[in-house]
């Protein structure tokens, strides 16, 4: 008698790895190589396309793995910061401090802002008030300065002017300087009028 042997081969399951659909919920652009990324799987889904889109999930996987980064705590300095305003017949002089570097000590920088200066401020932002109750930098240095904001912004000199004049306004309540957003508060023609 011919004995009967059963071979059988064991059943080999192999599982893939699911997409965590969590990652469609975050937002998609192209600002970033995640957000390109987003989008791409994005479109594979849409489109039915299994394959592409477990492709572009793994290699999404590994660059989130492999991109890890050390979060850096830098230690801020305390001391003197703020900026001070001191009134001169024709100027005020603003003081802040700075920093050359990270290593160096703060020191006191003095800034010496014209009253006209600031008084040209003043009138953009009534202007500009006529139209909306919430007026951009950008717009208010575009009129004060007749250049193009990328230029104002580039020259460090005359941003930071308009900017500690939109600070010297708020400081006197005339405006409400935030974020770049000047909401105004009162109504002044020049800056003499809240001084008196």
């Amino acid at each position: 008698m011919k004995e009967v042997f059963t071979f059988t081969k064991p059943i080999e399951t192999i599982e893939e790895e699911k997409i965590d659909n969590s990652v469609f919920r975050k937002r998609s652009n192209a600002k970033t190589w995640e957000g390109w990324m987003i989008g791409k799987m994005k479109q594979a889904r849409d489109s039915n396309n299994p394959e592409m889109l477990a492709i572009l999930y793994t290699i999404y996987q590994k660059h989130r793995e492999f991109g890890n980064y050390e979060k850096v705590y830098l230690k801020a300095w305390k001391g003197k910061s703020g900026i001070h305003f001191i009134n001169k017949p024709d100027y005020f002089i603003a003081i802040t401090f700075q920093k050359k570097d990270q290593d160096s000590r703060p020191v006191e920088v003095r800034r010496e802002i014209p009253k006209k200066e600031v008084n040209l401020i003043i009138s953009c932002i009534n202007r500009l008030k006529q139209e909306k109750t919430i007026i951009p930098t950008r717009e208010i240095g575009e009129m004060a300065y007749s250049k193009r904001w990328n230029t104002i912004f580039a020259d460090r000199h005359l941003h930071t002017e308009l900017n500690l004049i939109l600070r010297l306004l708020d400081y006197y309540n005339v405006i409400r300087y935030r974020g770049g957003l000047t909401t105004v508060l009162s109504n002044v023609r020049e800056i003499q009028d809240v001084l008196c």
